[in-house]
């Protein structure tokens, strides 16, 4: 198996269909929640921005911080770090 990984960043050409999904599920009503266990600054954009459009929260940590996590509410607008 190959895992095809751009060096450049998140390849906007990767990130079509999944936007394009969000944007279903935000009509259609669909809440998305995302719990990310990766620190990469790209990743983390990328689940803020389907945060943001579908008004859902995202979860981030890492392995090596499991028992802390950041919880990005954007129906609220509110920012916390829960331990």
């Amino acid at each position: 198996m190959r895992i095809y990984k751009n060096a450049f960043g998140l390849d906007p050409f990767v990130l079509t269909q999944p936007l394009e999904e969000v944007s279903k599920c935000k009509r259609a009503a669909i809440l998305i929640n995302t719990f990310m266990l990766a620190s990469d600054s790209s990743l983390v954009r990328f689940v803020q921005k389907i945060s943001q459009m579908c008004r859902g929260k995202a979860y981030f940590t890492t392995p090596m911080n499991l028992g802390q996590y950041l919880l990005m509410d954007y129906m609220n607008r509110k920012t916390r770090t829960i331990h």
